[in-house]
């Protein structure tokens, strides 16, 4: 995701989008990790 994010350009929707994934990572790999972590607080 991190290399991909470096060959998108700033400002677009997909950027966007993958930088409020990163920076919510490690609740991101949490929720998919174990089935039963709510995903909403995300």
């Amino acid at each position: 995701m991190l290399a991909q994010r470096e060959r998108i350009h700033e400002g677009t929707a997909i950027s966007k989008a993958l930088d409020h994934s990163l920076k919510r990572w490690t609740a991101l790999v949490r929720c998919l990790d174990n089935g039963r972590e709510v995903i909403d607080g995300f």
